[in-house]
């Protein structure tokens, strides 16, 4: 493998490995569920995450995840080269300044449109790693997928369906973040997974007074 290497790939399902190399994944479409030893979270659009090397790590993809994908051999990380979000332990996933996330997705419509430009791409990605700041990684206090759960456990006790929009605004995430990363996280959409649970309480109502 070349020191730094850029290309879009699309996930359908999960795969428990590790390599020697870091990687880090910038969602063009959809989103995916992480565990790196344990440790889990969820990237969406505008964020980016960090798998290090070595690391025994797993994902659940949505069903139209689509990744920028930059795989980077350890020796590029001199110590005076190390980025920010690589000192000391950080979050599997940090949210990227908006000029910073245009950035990449453009980097990816790139490689998208022309694959020999990969290795120009990767070389301008490695400088936007850079860029990416540690004060955003621990920006909020909350984890997305932790937002979702709680949003996901108002839901389900509530008879009456919010609208998405409030449900997002509540999580702190756009309407579309939010959407994708409810479903990557439960399996469902919010209006599915309401559904699933009115049944559920039906169900439970049925069977104690039977």
């Amino acid at each position: 493998m070349m020191p730094a290497r850029l290309e879009i790939r699309r996930y359908a399902g999960g795969d428990r490995h590790r390599h020697d190399y870091w990687q880090f994944l910038v969602p063009l479409q959809g989103s995916m569920r992480i565990d790196i030893e344990g440790r889990f979270d969820v990237v969406a659009s505008p964020c980016l995450a960090v798998i290090p090397q070595e690391n025994l790590h797993d994902f659940v993809p949505s069903a139209d995840c689509n990744m920028l994908v930059l795989d980077v051999e350890s020796e590029i990380f001199s110590t005076g080269a190390l980025p920010d979000i690589l000192k000391g332990e950080g979050p599997v996933v940090t949210c990227l300044e908006p000029w910073l996330w245009r950035l990449f997705r453009q980097l990816g419509a790139e490689v998208g449109a022309d694959a020999r430009r990969a290795d120009d791409a990767a070389r301008v990605a490695l400088t936007g790693l850079q860029l990416v700041r540690s004060a955003n990684a621990s920006a909020s206090s909350l984890r997305a997928d932790r937002r979702i759960l709680d949003a996901a456990h108002a839901l389900g006790e509530n008879t009456e369906i919010a609208s998405v929009t409030d449900m997002a605004r509540m999580a702190r995430l756009g309407q579309s973040q939010f959407h994708a990363l409810f479903r990557a996280t439960t399996g469902q959409s919010p209006k599915q997974y309401h559904l699933r649970r009115k049944l559920d309480r039906a169900v439970e109502w049925l069977i104690g007074t039977s």
